[in-house]
C-alpha cells in the first residue's frame, strides 16, 4: 500500500511538473522595436480600405508562408478598422508588405553573471556508543557532525560575451492607390511601421505573428521615436491576431 501511494504521489508531482514546464514555454516573452509614421496632411485622412501587396514584385503571392503572414497583417489592420477592398482599383491606399531577417551578426554585449558562495551550517557534537562483540564492554565516544551545506547567492559580476544576433522585421507601408491612374506619378505615403527583433532565434516563422501584433496598436499612428514593445505568447493582442488566421482557413 505504502508503495502504491509512493507511485501515486510521485505521478502527480511529475504531471505537475510538466504541466509548470509547458505554461512556461508557452508563455515566452518577445521584446520588440516599433517605429511608426505618418502622413500628418494625407490627401484622404479617412483611408480605410486596402489592398495587400508585397514590396518585393518578385514575392509570388501563392506562396504559403506569404499568405500565412498576409492573414495575420489582415488581422491586425481589422483592429484599427481597415478592410480589404473587394476590388483592389477601389481601394483607398495600398499596402506594401515587407518581412525577413538579416544576416546573422555577433555583438559583444555585457551581461551580469551572479555569483554564489557556499556556506557552511552549524555543526554539533553527538554521542555514540560502541559494544564489543568479545567483551561486551560498551565504548561511549562523542563525535562531531558537520552542518549542512548550502549555496547562496552573494551578488552579481559584469562580463562581456560575444552572442550571434538574428535580425527579424516587417515593415508595412500604405500609400495612395494610383493602380487606376496612369503614369508613373510617386504615390503619396500615408503611413509606415516597421516592427524589428533582435535575438539569437532563427524561428521567422514563429515571429511574424508576434511582429504583426506588436504592430497593431501603432498603425496609422507616430511614434516620434523607436519604442520597446514587450509581449507574451498568450497576450490578448497576439491571441486575436492568430486566431484571425484560423478564420481565414475556416
Amino acid at each position: 500500500m505504502n508503495k502504491m501511494r509512493f507511485i501515486k504521489k510521485f505521478r502527480s508531482a511529475a504531471i505537475c511538473l510538466c504541466v509548470a514546464f509547458l505554461l512556461q514555454a508557452c508563455n515566452t516573452t518577445y521584446e520588440m522595436q516599433v517605429d511608426a509614421i505618418k502622413n500628418p496632411y494625407p490627401i484622404d485622412p479617412e483611408a480605410d480600405s486596402y489592398v495587400l501587396v508585397p514590396r518585393d514584385p518578385s514575392v509570388d503571392t501563392s506562396d504559403l508562408r506569404y499568405q500565412e503572414t498576409a492573414n495575420w497583417i489582415r488581422t491586425a489592420l481589422s483592429a484599427k478598422g481597415m478592410y480589404e477592398a473587394l476590388d483592389p482599383l477601389e481601394a483607398d491606399m495600398v499596402i506594401e508588405v515587407d518581412y525577413g531577417m538579416e544576416p546573422p551578426r555577433q555583438e559583444v554585449r555585457i551581461v551580469e553573471v551572479p555569483e554564489y558562495r557556499t556556506v557552511q551550517g552549524p555543526g554539533r557534537y553527538v554521542t555514540q556508543s560502541v559494544r564489543d562483540p568479545k567483551t561486551g564492554k560498551v565504548t561511549t565516544y562523542t563525535v562531531y557532525v558537520p552542518g549542512r551545506r548550502t549555496t547562496e547567492l552573494i551578488g552579481y559580476s559584469q562580463q562581456a560575451q560575444t552572442i550571434i544576433i538574428n535580425e527579424k522585421y516587417m515593415v508595412l507601408t500604405a500609400k495612395q492607390n494610383t493602380l487606376a491612374e496612369s503614369g508613373d506619378a510617386a504615390a503619396e505615403e500615408l503611413w509606415s511601421v516597421t516592427v524589428k527583433n533582435e535575438d539569437d532565434s532563427t524561428d521567422l516563422r514563429e515571429y511574424l505573428p508576434i511582429m504583426a501584433s506588436a504592430a497593431t496598436d501603432y498603425i496609422g499612428e507616430d511614434t516620434e521615436t523607436a519604442k520597446t514593445v514587450r509581449l507574451k505568447s498568450d497576450d490578448e493582442v497576439v491571441d486575436f491576431v492568430k486566431k484571425g488566421i484560423l478564420k481565414e482557413n475556416l
